[in-house]
């Protein structure tokens, strides 16, 4: 994916430390990184329904983690006894440095392939903790597989833009070769929040996960150069 971003301005719209990997590979092949994050987490105002949740959890149910903002706000309600189920390896790592139990990882990091790869064990019990922008994909496949599966908001998504705005408008506006990479519907909302679709759509857009890609040809159009990317190469960290 590096290769074919060379002499193009990359836009990444992840905060900085999911961008770290990324960016540095980018540059090693003289991308210009602007760093944008579309995306801000705040904590929900009462943790007392997740707390509930995660105090239900037998060591044989799973705990479905889809960020590491949703590890972190797991680990704050105290010992979770279910083993853990990490989109990633960003949610994996965090997970295990707050002292939960990861047991499962699939083989692409987004939650579609996590839903249907999570191995059947004990009551088949799972708890979401997520977002409370999250999309229904994950815990409608988990169901279709027979799991008894509970949903608890963790954090706050709220789709913003942050930083040098007018810069990427007038880049855009220029016509200058760009790439936007995005990694979850709502980046592609923060984003679209700030900078009107018409010139979002004259840069090549480089996606992770399939919600993400149809977020951007819903808001886009069917014309709009947009492709995926490999979960391995954009270093994901899904929310």
């Amino acid at each position: 994916m590096s290769s074919e971003l060379a002499g193009k301005t990359v836009v990444l719209t992840r905060e900085a430390p999911d961008n770290a990997a990324l960016a540095a590979r980018l540059r090693q092949w003289s991308v210009d990184v602007i760093e944008l994050p579309c995306v801000r987490i705040e904590p929900i105002a009462d943790v007392r329904p997740l707390c509930d949740a995660l105090a239900g959890l037998r060591e044989d149910d799973w705990l479905v983690l889809t960020s590491r903002h949703g590890a972190d706000a797991v680990a704050s309600c105290g010992p979770v006894r279910a083993a853990v189920a990490a989109v990633g390896d960003a949610t994996a790592e965090r997970s295990r440095e707050l002292g939960l139990r990861v047991q499962f990882r699939p083989s692409q990091a987004n939650g579609e392939r996590l839903a249907r790869e999570l191995p059947a064990r004990g009551r088949r019990v799972a708890l979401l903790a997520r977002s409370d922008r999250a999309l229904p994909d994950l815990a409608a496949i988990l169901r279709e597989r027979g799991f008894d599966v509970s949903e608890a908001v963790a954090y706050r998504t709220i789709p913003e833009a942050q930083g040098d705005v007018a810069r990427v408008r007038a880049l855009l506006a220029s016509a200058a070769p760009m790439a936007v990479l995005f990694s979850s519907p709502s980046a592609v909302a923060g984003l679209l929040g700030a900078i009107e679709a018409p010139l979002v759509a004259r840069a090549s857009i480089r996606v992770v996960g399939p919600a993400t890609l149809r977020a951007v040809r819903d808001a886009l159009g069917p014309d709009a150069d947009v492709s995926l990317i490999e979960e391995e190469a954009a270093y994901v960290a899904h929310r």
